[in-house]
């Protein structure tokens, strides 16, 4: 068995110091560019996002108290010509907290990605877009009027955010990363 050659000759190599700390452009990662101002449509688009998400959750409050009317539609609806009392009423509650989970979770997704997209992240951008076509899909399944809401002000966040000062933001951007 042989022993491993010393690379450096038994040689003491010199100190090396450590790097200078980071500035702090570099710790927050804007890529050394200046800051960009966020336009107005963008910041527009922000709080249209953040009401909208008011709106959602406010909505999936108010379908809590909508259990009568739940009901009767599901009471009208073929497939539920078969169940117990018992079943319908496991129904109707499902219904409910579905609503209301769905809600909640759209109301989150728009926080969410708002601040992304107001940060200039070209994907928050789409995903916002693909959120509000969902919503308006939902429409199609008949909404409530907090529904009907979000998703009207949810088509206006988006055309703001594909604007010609929006766009050219999110551009920049990308060529910053």
């Amino acid at each position: 068995m042989t022993t491993p050659q010393d690379p450096n000759g038994g040689q003491q190599q010199p100190y090396i110091p450590p790097p200078p700390p980071l500035s702090a452009s570099e710790l927050q990662g804007s890529g050394g560019g200046p800051a960009l101002p966020v336009p107005k449509e963008v910041q527009i688009s922000f709080w249209i996002w953040i009401a909208g998400a008011a709106l959602s959750v406010l909505g999936s409050l108010l379908a809590l108290t909508q259990r009568d009317a739940i009901a009767q539609v599901l009471r009208e609806s073929p497939q539920s010509r078969g169940l117990s009392p018992d079943e319908f009423d496991a129904a109707v509650t499902a219904s409910i907290l579905f609503a209301v989970v769905i809600g909640l979770v759209f109301a989150g997704l728009y926080v969410l990605f708002a601040f992304k997209a107001r940060a200039g992240r070209n994907w928050a951008r789409v995903v916002l877009t693909v959120l509000t076509a969902l919503s308006l899909l939902a429409l199609v399944t008949g909404a409530s009027v907090s529904g009907l809401l979000t998703s009207l002000a949810s088509v206006v966040a988006v055309v703001l955010l594909y604007m010609p000062n929006a766009k050219a933001y999110f551009d920049a951007h990308k060529r910053q990363a």
